[in-house]
């Protein structure tokens, strides 16, 4: 497969690293490891490209380290993309598990060609899928009428998407999944597969980001959040108006 493949992995996280690498190998892919930065090791006043004032109001809820982490590892990978002036390329999270069909799915994608801009492989939700292109080998590429999608475990970008996220994104003012998907804010095409091309290890592989009772401890009172169900409000019309566009 011709196509780089950048996995994001924190140091040290070599049981990680192994499992992926061996998925990668079973479908005839090579990686390209970027280390992780560890969120988890930076107190909050020294991290940098970091909007917290509007964390809070659209998000509704204070930022953990390792999202921090997470994000500037995201863009860390981007980076890189640029740097080595890649046409296409995709970027996973180490915990992502390699479909069989993966390397012949993703060269049917790249053959339609730049317009593509990023191509999601995988969500934790989707509904509302609307079809705007298909591929050679039959996947269907889209948008969801409902969002956000969630998860930014594996995506394919252009260079010139890239490009455009890096100056997009920052500073940080969502988690980084949510603000992948905010397509209409960078001007960059869009897509999601219908069907997985990745998928989350399933064998019981600890999470470096947080579990739901970490994230439930974040929240802000109800009261403070009222923010955030009106950035949520109109995010989600603009998700939808996205989605029926024609392309």
């Amino acid at each position: 497969m011709s196509i780089p493949i950048y996995v994001i992995n924190l140091k040290g996280s070599t049981a990680r690293w192994e499992a992926v690498s061996a998925s990668a190998a079973s479908v005839g892919a090579s990686l390209k490891r970027v280390e992780a930065v560890d969120g988890r090791q930076l107190l909050q006043e020294h991290w940098r490209d970091f909007d917290g004032q509007h964390f809070l109001r659209w998000h509704g809820r204070t930022p953990l380290g390792s999202e921090y982490g997470c994000y500037m590892s995201h863009l860390k990978a981007l980076e890189q993309i640029v740097a080595n002036r890649d046409p296409f390329a995709v970027i996973l999270e180490d915990d992502a598990r390699f479909e069989p069909d993966f390397a012949e799915r993703v060269e049917a994608i790249v053959s339609i060609g730049p317009q593509i801009g990023i191509v999601k492989f995988f969500n934790h939700r989707m509904r509302g899928f609307v079809p705007k292109l298909r591929t050679a080998r039959g996947d269907r590429l889209g948008r969801c009428l409902h969002g956000p999608l969630g998860s930014a475990l594996g995506y394919l970008v252009t260079c010139e998407t890239a490009s455009k996220l890096l100056s997009g994104l920052r500073p940080m003012q969502l988690p980084y999944d949510i603000a992948l998907g905010r397509y209409w804010i960078y001007q960059v095409p869009f897509h999601t597969t219908e069907f997985p091309l990745v998928t989350p290890d399933r064998t019981g592989t600890e999470t470096t980001i947080g579990t739901r009772e970490v994230y439930r401890k974040t929240k802000l009172p109800k009261f403070k959040r009222l923010g955030a169900l009106k950035f949520r409000a109109c995010d989600y019309i603009r998700g939808v108006w996205g989605a029926l566009r024609r392309r």
